[in-house]
């Protein structure tokens, strides 16, 4: 009668192991760490899961940190949000989000925008995830 109560146990691990695999930011356009000739008209995120997004933000070093939005009130795995017009520079976007989980994460993606400066095309995969790790 002893295995029961060790089985049970081992059940009860098990669960709260799958439990914890948390979602992740998947792929960033612009791409983590790109140099990009042309300004992007927009930022997309995509998760590996649906989440709630609930803050976004894209700041040019030594500027001030600018909100983005306005941003979905459902979850989702994919968002594209506008961008303002972007001058030359080093940008940083961040992002928090809530899995359908409610486990909150955060993260941020930065790119170079080069002086040409024209808006068009940008750049394809890449992120820093929650924890700041490079995928």
């Amino acid at each position: 009668m002893k295995i029961l109560p060790l089985v049970l146990f081992s059940i009860t691990i098990l669960n709260a192991h799958s439990a914890s695999a948390h979602t992740a930011l998947a792929q960033t356009v612009p791409a983590d760490g790109a140099t990009i000739s042309a300004a992007p008209e927009s930022a997309e995120l995509r998760f590996s899961a649906p989440v709630r997004l609930t803050a976004l933000s894209v700041q040019m070093d030594g500027a001030e940190k600018r909100s983005l939005g306005p941003l979905p009130s459902e979850a989702t795995e994919q968002f594209t949000v506008t961008l303002p017009a972007l001058e030359p520079g080093h940008y940083i976007v961040s992002w928090r989000a809530m899995s359908e989980d409610t486990h909150v994460m955060s993260g941020e993606f930065m790119f170079t925008l080069g002086p040409t400066g024209s808006r068009a095309e940008h750049g394809e995969t890449g992120n820093h995830n929650e924890h700041g790790e490079t995928d």
